[in-house]
């Protein structure tokens, strides 16, 4: 049941950014960022990218509001993963 609360947690998460016109910006940005290396360096050079972001964003996270709150960061980024067939 906890991924399924996690997942939630994503998608309310996800709306609250999106209603946030300047948090939707910023996504916009790093979205165009990696469609940039996706298009100059191909797909496994932006995974590694994306994988980067979430990595110094969970860093920020820990320091700025503390290491619960970047995990409770890194579970939301899990759950709202779809799942693979």
């Amino acid at each position: 049941m906890e991924t399924s609360d996690n997942a939630i947690d994503g998608v309310q998460a996800t709306r609250t950014m999106a209603a946030d016109s300047e948090h939707h910006k910023v996504a916009e940005h790093a979205l165009a960022m990696l469609k940039v290396v996706y298009s100059r360096e191909g797909p496994n050079a932006a995974v590694e990218s994306a994988k980067h972001m979430v990595v110094v964003a969970a860093a920020v996270i820990s320091q700025e509001l503390g290491p619960a709150e970047a995990q409770r960061f890194l579970q939301v980024v899990g759950a709202t993963q779809e799942p693979i067939h």
